[in-house]
């Protein structure tokens, strides 16, 4: 039951999928493109009011010029708005992610507190948060959530629990507030951008034709301002064609469709799913045998060639393959047995954990993160699209795209998101690759240590990659 100012984790959990950093990194795209669209805005001017040609179609060609400048102009309009907008809400999202980050010491403290004097042993005790815990133990409504709650004194701790549990859900509402306010104004300024943007349609409402595809000079037009900075954000890989969210009624992504197009032509790859490498040696070969699988995947995303080899090196002896089918059946099976005390998350040993955390492939890549690589929302994900994103996450060849679209996502996270694959340091791999294995807790001891092993392991990377 929540208080005037207090908010509870479910209601900005979302957050702890937010990041700034993305959010500033689109800003920038679309600053990029007013920025391009800006150097277009004086030559067309030029050519409007400097252009003198006298004959009866003049006035058609004058009035065509102003409309494209016009045009031009509304467009530039409409992606500077957006870049704004978007700028604004990545500092919100930073002081909402501020507010949570507090938030959730208050309550650890308090879970640790409510664990002194009780053990939750139902399914709905265990998938309780702790504010909620705790607003059970002192309402004494739940008595069979905890083992000794019929005979529980829970004076001793009230006072430091009401502490704990006020501070936790102040924090939480602070970040739902900052959130929610910045984005309103922001999807409200997003909508004001839009509408400057025109809208084009064709005849008999069909596809629009691809002029880039058949016109020659435009193509050639195009190859020579690549050079241009204005023409991609430094640090960005190759450019490919934009798609929408894919709805429950989309069983293969167009990133997937992609991704099996570009592997279709690549060699066979060597599976390790019954027979991991066990040691150096072996897992040289295995690189050494997907060198070209694992380059044409950096490539594609933009990166070094040696920091996906390197984050494969790392993970392909990792565990059997039939392991993690094994997990996800198992938690699967608890999560789908309402009866059962168990919680998926509360399994035994390695098994436990949440069903989309479940990793799949040589490179380990839990289901969540692939099914957000290919394009699918992981939270409303149909059974149909989950046994597609894990087959593609089990196809080796498929796996390496995959892994390396996550690995140039944290880049963009990165402070050397603007940093040119060739010009990635050690130190800054090393990063990457520490947010590989720990995602937010990537400074703690084991990320550290995952990402001092992959620069250890470099120069054996290096050397089966030629």
């Amino acid at each position: 039951m929540s208080g005037s100012g207090i908010s509870h984790h479910k209601d900005v959990e979302f957050l702890e999928e937010c990041n700034p950093a993305l959010v500033e990194r689109n800003a920038a795209e679309f600053r990029r493109l007013r920025d391009l669209l800006v150097q277009v805005t004086e030559p067309a001017r030029r050519a409007e009011t400097r252009t003198e040609w006298h004959s009866d179609g003049s006035h058609t060609y004058t009035s065509r010029l102003a409309e494209a400048r016009q045009l031009v102009e509304h467009i530039a309009e409409g992606y500077d708005k957006a870049a704004s907008a978007l700028h604004a809400y990545a500092a919100a999202l930073t002081t909402a992610k501020s507010h949570y980050s507090n938030g959730k010491r208050s309550e650890r403290a308090l879970a640790s507190l409510i664990g002194t004097k009780g053990t939750a042993i139902t399914r709905t005790a265990q998938e309780a948060e702790p504010m909620c815990q705790w607003e059970d133990m002192r309402a004494t409504t739940g008595v069979m959530d905890f083992f000794a709650e019929i005979t529980m004194d829970v004076d001793d701790i009230r006072d430091e629990a009401n502490r704990l549990h006020d501070e936790a859900g102040g924090d939480f509402h602070l970040a739902k507030a900052a959130e929610g306010e910045a984005r309103s104004v922001c999807v409200h300024a997003l909508k004001q951008a839009y509408e400057l943007l025109p809208e084009f349609k064709t005849r008999g409402g069909g596809a629009p034709p691809d002029l880039y595809a058949a016109m020659a000079d435009m193509r050639r037009e195009a190859e020579e301002a690549r050079a241009n900075p204005l023409t991609h954000l430094p640090g960005s890989g190759p450019k490919r064609d934009m798609t929408g969210p894919v709805g429950p009624n989309t069983l293969i992504s167009p990133e997937l469709r992609d991704i099996r197009m570009q592997v279709a032509g690549l060699p066979e790859a060597d599976d390790n799913y019954w027979d991991p490498p066990e040691n150096d040696k072996e897992k040289a070969e295995w690189i050494s045998h997907n060198k070209e699988i694992l380059r044409a995947a950096a490539r594609r995303s933009g990166l070094p060639e040696e920091l996906v080899a390197g984050i494969a090196w790392k993970e392909i002896a990792g565990g059997y393959g039939w392991f993690d089918n094994g997990a996800d059946f198992l938690r699967r099976a608890a999560d789908e047995t309402p009866l059962s005390p168990i919680t998926a998350k509360n399994l035994p040993n390695r098994f436990g954990g949440e069903i989309d955390e479940t990793s799949f492939g040589p490179i380990a890549i839990q289901l969540r993160r692939g099914a957000e690589v290919l394009g699918y929302d992981p939270e409303n994900l149909t059974d149909r699209q989950q046994k597609v994103v894990q087959g593609a996450l089990q196809d080796p060849k498929q796996n390496a795209f995959i892994a390396a679209g996550f690995l140039a996502q944290i880049k963009a996270e990165t402070g050397c998101a603007n940093v040119p694959a060739d010009q990635l340091t050690e130190a800054q791999m090393q990063e990457i690759a520490a947010r590989y294995n720990g995602g937010p807790y990537w400074q703690s001891k084991k990320g550290q240590d995952y990402g001092n092993e992959f620069v250890e392991n470099l120069g054996k990377v290096k050397e089966a990659m030629r």
